[in-house]
């Protein structure tokens, strides 16, 4: 075989190699399908966790002022292993202070707690702010927090 045969054979190769990597990669990976148009679908249960509720961060704290209780404020994310850490223990223990304070769920890609934020001195998330009835920042806290260390906080604040 002569040398331009050979590579001939080794470009061959390589691009039925290439090939096949992007024929055998495109057959197993997974792809959306779209519902039937006659087929009925079922919406998703809601998560009715104090941390997965969305709405306007801004807008619900402002409530929360008005109404003269103290206030429990967490900007947090839902990727941030962090967030998702505190997220947990809040949505674990927060239900047992729900007449005594207003929880805001500050989710920093929402447009309302970004608006939020912006009236807050921060750096990094989780970042949970507590705030006593007459609307003063009383203490606050960077990182995750553990169940006894949420429960400080929010008995300390409840206290006042």
């Amino acid at each position: 075989m002569s040398g331009k045969a050979k590579i001939l054979l080794g470009v061959a190769v390589v691009f039925a190699v290439v090939l096949g990597m992007k024929l055998g990669g495109a057959a197993i990976k997974p792809t959306a399908v779209a519902p039937a148009a006659n087929s009925v679908s079922t919406p998703a249960e809601p998560s009715l966790t104090p941390t997965a509720a969305r709405g306007d961060a801004s807008a619900e704290y402002d409530a929360a002022l008005r109404a003269g209780k103290p206030v429990y404020v967490l900007f947090h994310s839902t990727t941030c292993q962090s967030c998702i850490d505190i997220s947990r223990v809040v949505d674990g223990v927060l239900p047992e202070y729900a007449d005594r304070l207003t929880f805001v769920n500050a989710i920093t890609d929402d447009p309302g707690a970004r608006s939020l934020a912006d009236r807050f001195e921060f750096q990094y998330i989780p970042t949970s702010f507590f705030i006593d009835g007459k609307g003063k920042i009383v203490d606050s806290y960077v990182g995750p927090l553990d169940e006894p260390g949420l429960r400080t906080y929010l008995d300390s604040l409840t206290a006042r």
